[in-house]
């Protein structure tokens, strides 16, 4: 089950937020025994549904014409090459545990964290802070929103249905 949650105030990318910023955060009990936030992390953005690539694309497309940084869609690496200061797609990995892995993409417009976050044994949380730094930044998020929502929670369904967590 996927649901959403506070912001956990336990997690590392708490207390970046900046001026003006969007956070989220989905909580997802897992029907796998013995995984930890690497583990979770992987199952989730190493393999994103076709239709998320196709959209993330098409956005990157239009987002370049508007001055954004419109890079890779990749957002993980093979799950034993998954460290710290590792860099997959647009995110680098800036800290990567058992029980958290958090990674950044910084840009001029806002800067973005994700985090995954073992709450126990079988939930955890999947967060994302974003902080907007320009209009340009402030104006993308706004008509972004409601499809991020829908997007995070289709792509851990996608994982849970294809029991990876």
């Amino acid at each position: 089950m996927i649901k959403e949650i506070t912001f956990p105030s336990s997690a590392g990318i708490s207390g970046n937020e900046k001026g003006r910023y969007y956070r989220d955060s989905f909580s997802v009990n897992i029907s796998q025994q013995n995984l930890n936030a690497i583990d979770v992390y992987y199952a989730i953005f190493a393999h994103l549904p076709k239709p998320v690539i196709i959209a993330m694309k098409i956005r990157n497309k239009i987002m370049g014409w508007l001055g954004f940084s419109a890079g890779a869609t990749e957002m993980s690496l093979p799950k034993e090459q998954i460290a710290t200061g590792q860099q997959a797609g647009f995110l680098v990995f800036e800290s990567v545990s058992e029980t958290e892995v958090v990674a950044a993409a910084y840009e001029k417009n806002m800067d973005m964290w994700l985090s995954v976050l073992k709450l126990s044994e079988r939930e955890y949380a999947v967060s994302t802070l974003v902080n907007l730094k320009t209009r340009s930044g402030r104006l993308y998020m706004t008509f972004i929103k409601p499809f991020h929502k829908l997007v995070a929670k289709f792509c851990i369904a996608q994982a849970l249905r294809a029991k990876r967590i």
